[in-house]
């Protein structure tokens, strides 16, 4: 039996919108049981993330869902993808990702905070591999930051298994994700002029890893119709745990979606 997941997150936790690829994923390619998979399917999504930043309310958007998968270029939760190995289980690909992680002074009420410049949202590009068995899924990936925000890098490895609960998919996960010191720096950074304007100590983020675990809920409502849920927490590493601009040691991020295949 061979299992057909599609990818998912390749990104901290941290982002804005990580769990979009899992709530995109169509019921059918949670298990090799279910009906022929939908190559096209649209919906919406919710997600609601509690930011490691100081004196931020979770963050809870509606986002618009668009999965479509080719023959070899494949669209799945806001990530572009290129496949240039696809056979026996194995699928490696070229992809584009937003990194979607950001920060607004003004969306937190810690003063001090309050004086420290904005940090955007990030391209990245790079490679990602995933390898699917009768014993589960693994995947790893890492990707550049090509927007002009200090560079970086991102890496990601998880596994994954579905259990099968009458209809429904029940797919829970374990991974580890890495960011370098320029992306961390970027986002949880203090510089000299934020330091002296803000009373903050200044602050140099360096590398990290931070483990994760999650689950996702798949629910066929019909021929057509999917809805799905996950939850994730993730613990973060020392590099954004010791920022003067984090509380706390982990992080949780929620999305629930409505989707319909075609």
């Amino acid at each position: 039996m061979q299992l057909r997941l599609p990818a998912l997150p390749r990104h901290p936790a941290a982002t804005l919108l990580a769990l979009l690829p899992l709530v995109a994923v169509p019921a059918a390619q949670a298990g090799d049981t279910a009906p022929a998979p939908k190559r096209t399917s649209v919906g919406v999504a919710v997600v609601a993330l509690k930011s490691p930043y100081a004196g931020y309310d979770t963050d809870t958007i509606p986002a618009p869902l668009i999965s479509y998968e080719g023959r070899s270029f494949y669209f799945r939760g806001g990530a572009v993808g290129y496949r240039l190995v696809n056979q026996g289980g194995t699928e490696l690909s070229a992809t584009l990702s937003p990194y979607m992680m950001r920060f607004k002074h003004r969306d937190t009420d810690n003063p001090q905070l309050r004086q420290l410049s904005n940090r955007s949202l990030s391209g990245m590009a790079g490679l990602a591999w995933r390898h699917s068995a009768d014993w589960g899924v693994v995947q790893a990936s890492a990707e550049a930051e090509v927007t002009g925000h200090g560079g970086g890098i991102a890496a990601d490895a998880r596994y994954s298994y579905p259990l099968p609960v009458g209809k429904v998919r029940l797919i829970p996960g374990v991974g580890v994700n890495y960011a370098s010191s320029k992306l961390n720096d970027y986002y949880f950074g203090v510089s000299q002029a934020e330091a002296l304007r803000s009373g903050l100590a200044r602050y140099e983020a360096g590398s990290g890893a931070s483990p994760y675990m999650d689950v996702t809920v798949v629910m066929p409502l019909g021929t057509h119709w999917t809805g799905t849920a996950s939850l994730r927490r993730s613990r973060l590493s020392d590099a954004v745990r010791d920022s003067p601009m984090t509380r706390g040691d982990h992080m949780d991020s929620a999305a629930v979606s409505l989707s319909y295949g075609f």
